[in-house]
């Protein structure tokens, strides 16, 4: 059997954060956790392991199909941050932000499979939203979709996020076939 790449409709929901939270996370109450930027450059290959990792199972194709080339200089643009969330020092998660003069995009984020589902999603989300808000942002943006987990569009609303729009766009997704 081989993967084959179609496109699907996919819903797509465009999030923002227009205030920053009034109260920083507190760390007391969360697991030994650090969050930590890579220093650039980083290899595409180290970047698509955190990258796989955490979007495999969501269909996460849009940095697999890109050049090498073309993704080095992408993730080791100046406007590029890329973060790891670790948690009793094993790798846990990853965030990609996208720094523009007035916003900050989140691009990627989420939670290798092993910590899906323990408690530390709250931990990381908070984390990541007060270091987006760092360097003078005016708002937040975040995109999910109908792909990903599906406590993530439930998560983002819950940590402050207010739903923008929703829109259908077509989407590469793997499917196994036989050829």
């Amino acid at each position: 059997m081989e993967e084959q790449i179609l496109e699907v409709p996919v819903k797509i929901y465009y999030l923002k954060m227009s205030m920053k939270p009034e109260v920083e996370f507190d760390r007391s109450d969360a697991p030994d956790f650090t969050f930590q930027r890579l220093a650039t450059p980083i290899s595409t290959e180290d970047y698509l392991y955190f990258y796989r990792t955490v979007g495999e199972a969501y269909n996460w194709l849009d940095r697999l199909l890109l050049e090498k080339s073309k993704l080095y200089d992408e993730i080791n643009s100046p406007k590029t941050e890329l973060f790891i969330y670790s948690v009793f020092q094993k790798f846990a998660g990853f965030a990609e932000f996208v720094r523009e003069s007035e916003y900050t995009e989140i691009l990627y984020f989420g939670l290798f499979p092993d910590y899906i589902g323990k408690g530390y999603g709250k931990s990381f989300m908070q984390t990541v939203i007060n270091e987006a808000w760092h360097k003078g942002s005016k708002w937040i943006q975040l995109n999910t979709c109908e792909l990903d987990h599906p406590n993530a569009l439930p998560t983002y609303l819950k940590s402050g996020f207010e739903l923008d729009k929703v829109v259908v766009e077509n989407r590469k997704v793997k499917q196994l076939g036989e050829f």
